[in-house]
């Protein structure tokens, strides 16, 4: 996401919120009321837990990973931690790709380090790669350190196939954050949601872009703020985040989980 305008207007129990997300192309939208789902929704045993994976239940399927922002463009930012988004949305990319090539696929990364590239980049390295879907991975912001939740996107008009991913990685993911988030009961779910970022409207394939959480919100940037690995790519957890037991790891997982829900409900 890019520069973030917002407004919060707060009605009933309702809450809207209007912004845009950090740095280069400057793209808002709405986003929807907040919702919980019903417990019963919970995905159990996420935290800490290597999600079950069929024997090659991906084989075949090729996925593009982009990590978003990179380069001059770090994204959100946590002062207090000295976090950036960019290096939040790598360590989860590339947590993401073993999760899924575990379960067989070819993964693809539009960056492995703190590269900077721009929609139509990110969207024609996808292209070329022939992918079967991309999942574009960032991490929320706002001006007010209160909001907290999860927003979803798809990028193309009338674009069924758009849909049914961004709705079955919003469904993994939400409601397995919601029951380890700072304040569940506050844990927001804005929804699924049409954004017309270039990555998302380029690309040849079906994708979709996920804000999983707000840095902004301190006690969820204080959760963000332990790594996956030990270094990007190196496949060694840090001691506080062993098989993936932390904020960014059960973000990853969520995400996995909603890509195998993806492909096992197509056709």
């Amino acid at each position: 996401m890019t520069k973030k305008k917002a407004l919060l207007t707060a009605g009933l129990s309702l809450l809207l919120v209007l912004f845009v997300a950090s740095a280069a192309s400057a793209q808002g939208t709405n986003l929807p009321t907040g919702a919980f789902v019903d417990d019963a929704a919970v995905l159990a045993g996420l935290r800490g837990a290597t999600p079950a994976i069929g024997s090659g239940a991906l084989t075949g399927k090729t996925v593009c990973v982009d990590s978003g922002h990179g380069g001059m463009d770090s994204g959100a930012y946590f002062a207090a931690y000295d976090l950036s988004e960019s290096d939040i949305n790598l360590d989860e990319s590339y947590a993401l790709r073993a999760l899924l090539e575990g379960a067989g696929a070819a993964v693809v990364m539009t960056r492995t380090g703190d590269q900077g590239l721009t929609e139509s980049e990110r969207a024609a390295f996808c292209n070329q790669a022939r992918a079967t879907i991309v999942i574009s991975i960032h991490t929320n912001s706002f001006v007010d350190a209160e909001p907290n939740g999860v927003l979803t996107f798809y990028g193309k008009r009338s674009a069924a196939e758009d849909v049914r991913l961004a709705q079955a990685v919003h469904d993994a993911l939400y409601p397995a954050l919601r029951q380890t988030a700072p304040v569940p009961s506050a844990f927001t779910d804005f929804g699924v949601r049409r954004f017309g970022a270039g990555v998302l409207r380029r690309s040849s394939m079906p994708g979709t872009l996920v804000e999983p959480a707000f840095l902004s919100n301190p006690a969820e940037a204080t959760l963000l703020a332990t790594p996956i690995f030990t270094a990007p790519g190196s496949g060694a957890f840090t001691k506080n985040c062993p098989n993936y037991a932390c904020r960014r790891g059960q973000i990853a997982q969520g995400v996995y989980r909603g890509v195998l829900a993806y492909f096992g409900g197509a056709g």
